[in-house]
């Protein structure tokens, strides 16, 4: 499919049915509860108008790998795209860190080009991926990852800055303690008091392992919780050891997300794949500090993929997924004004893929302007096309004080 017509399956989106509909999404909608009739419908069809998307990269054979889209706005206000790039497919020793920059907003991108993380694309760091980017009083922290071969060999994960908005890079250093070995870290929230907080997914293997040396063990038993930092990222401390189930033989790619409430409490949400058909909670209610030992399903559908909160203000928060138990389609926009509880607004961003109703939509992620009128991504379209797409937020109520 060409990038006209797959910028036009982009534009052709309506509110809750698009011009592009598969059975598949059709579905999904339905067992959403979306309605047509709802009080947010109107408005919803009003911001679609407003939308605007681009495609950053489409890859080709035999480069053709777009995933973990990580995208944000650096200090000096123009904005950059990382995402984990060659070879088609991953996890791979091919793939690497690939990075794009816009500086008029999104609407024209450099060439995406290999990120030098200073490791060598060879032996134990061959393969390379990012995961986050924080931006924090002028400094730009990336976290990724690396490995031998697979994410099951010689998974380690590492951090660097800049304070020159991309321009020069410190050298990686580890996770901190047990971290450092078989870890993503996923988007940071920076709290009302000023703490930055770093969500991690962690695989610990089998209890029966446990003597074992962190990647000798099976590569099973995903943990989740987070990373405090009240210093401006100079120390850390790790709080919660979340599980999805009590199979310790389990495996799947527990990425979690979170967002702060208005009275302070901590949300989390968890990719549970094979496990319902929907997204995970767990939730702190001292601030992060302490976490319930298993998280609990929640009513928010997902086929098993990377979804991605977003504080609007006080108990308003926004989510960008799948709400597909069945596929990676459609990618789409609600939000919650009560603090996850209810999902009054609702909306199809990309009903399918550009390449058609099996093609799945992966990893949305991206920032809300800082006058919350737009939420900017990115997600990639079949593991293959990196795209941007600005989404224009419905007006929010005024936040508490």
């Amino acid at each position: 499919m060409s990038h006209a017509c797959c910028l036009k399956s982009l534009f052709c989106s309506a509110v809750l049915l698009s011009c592009c509909s598969s059975p598949a999404a059709v579905a999904a909608e339905d067992s959403a509860g979306a309605s047509a009739s709802s009080p947010w419908a109107e408005q919803a069809a009003a911001d679609a108008k407003q939308d605007r998307t681009t495609v950053i990269y489409d890859g080709v054979t035999p480069n053709k790998m777009v995933c973990d889209t990580t995208l944000r706005e650096l200090p000096d206000g123009s904005w950059v795209l990382f995402f984990l790039a060659g070879g088609d497919t991953e996890p791979s020793p091919k793939n690497y860190t690939a990075v794009s920059r816009s500086t008029d907003q999104g609407r024209t991108w450099s060439k995406a080009e290999a990120f030098d993380t200073s490791f060598p694309r060879e032996g134990k760091t061959i393969g390379q991926g990012p995961t986050e980017l924080l931006i924090r009083n002028g400094r730009t922290t990336l976290y990724f990852s690396t490995h031998s071969k697979h994410w099951s060999h010689d998974w380690r994960s590492w951090s660097m800055t800049s304070d020159d908005s991309g321009r020069t890079w410190t050298k990686p250093v580890p996770m901190p303690g047990r971290l450092q070995n078989r870890t993503f870290i996923r988007n940071h929230i920076v709290c009302k008091d000023g703490r930055i907080m770093l969500p991690f997914q962690h695989y610990i293997g089998p209890e029966d392992e446990q003597k074992l040396p962190p990647l000798e063990r099976k590569f099973t038993n995903p943990r989740n919780g987070v990373l405090i930092s009240s210093d401006e990222g100079k120390t850390w401390s790790e709080h919660g050891n979340i599980r999805l189930t009590e199979n310790d033989k389990y495996f799947g790619w527990a990425e979690s997300n979170i967002v702060e409430l208005s009275d302070g409490r901590i949300a989390m949400i968890i990719r549970g794949d094979k496990l319902g058909g929907v997204l995970y909670y767990a939730e702190s209610k001292d601030g992060g500090l302490t976490w319930p030992e298993f998280a609990a399903k929640s009513d928010i559908p997902n086929p098993g993929s990377k979804a991605t909160l977003y504080s609007l203000g006080g108990d308003t928060v926004a989510i960008l997924h799948n709400p597909n138990p069945a596929h990676r389609s459609p990618m789409a926009l609600w939000i919650s004004f009560d603090g996850l509880k209810t999902w009054p607004y609702r909306r199809v961003l990309q009903q399918e893929s550009c390449d058609g109703p099996k093609g799945r939509m992966n990893y949305p992620d991206g920032f809300v302007t800082k006058d919350r009128q737009w939420l900017h991504f990115a997600f990639d379209d079949n593991r293959h096309r990196a795209v941007y797409y600005g989404a224009k937020l419905p007006p929010l109520p005024e936040e508490k004080k």
